[in-house]
């Protein structure tokens, strides 16, 4: 059976911080229900950030370290995210764009939080499987930020969504998918 898995991985967990406790302690929530979190800090999207320029940088140290024979063998970018910047285009273009691939490279976005990230590492292995292009290698970018809305004087808008924002941050994991699977190999 042909080898393929994840080749190279790469996290970007943005710029800015926040520190978990505070944030329950201004929004004046029970700090009692985070202790079973185990969270200390959750990251905090920056005005200028967004999912794509967390994609970019998550994706970015693995394209760099890649030649350009390899970096020419991405036939694929499967971008995973629940957030969006527009209403048009998928988020992929972009990414494809800043990051140099091929104009060639096939590119889509899978609009589905927790499952998307498996389901795009599902279809870059069997992209690889399939032999459509022999030596192909596939990226899948997890991607999102969350955004919260807070009334005047820093109240929450509304208890039943209130408890969701110390434990939501932003983020994305960038996954090169090949038949030289370095990291992890599919059985």
């Amino acid at each position: 059976m042909q080898s393929v898995g994840i080749e190279a991985l790469s996290v970007y967990g943005g710029a800015a911080q926040l520190d978990v406790r505070k944030l329950v302690q201004a929004r004046q929530l029970d700090i009692s229900r985070f202790d079973n979190l185990m969270m200390k800090e959750k990251a905090v999207s920056l005005p200028y950030e967004d999912p794509v320029s967390y994609a970019v940088n998550a994706a970015k140290p693995i394209i760099d370290r890649l030649s350009n024979a390899d970096k020419q063998r991405i036939e694929m970018v499967i971008t995973c995210s629940e957030s969006g910047i527009d209403f048009g285009k998928s988020m992929s273009t972009y990414i494809q764009e800043y990051l140099g691939l091929s104009r060639n490279c096939r590119m889509f976005e899978l609009k589905q939080a927790c499952y998307s990230g498996t389901a795009g590492l599902q279809m870059a292995i069997n992209l690889i499987l399939s032999q459509t292009f022999p030596g192909a290698k596939a990226l899948v970018i997890a991607t999102d930020i969350s955004r919260f809305l807070i009334a005047e004087g820093g109240e929450a808008l509304s208890e039943d969504w209130s408890f969701a924002e110390p434990s939501s941050g932003a983020g994305a994991v960038a996954l090169l998918v090949s038949d030289t699977p370095y990291i992890f190999q599919i059985d």
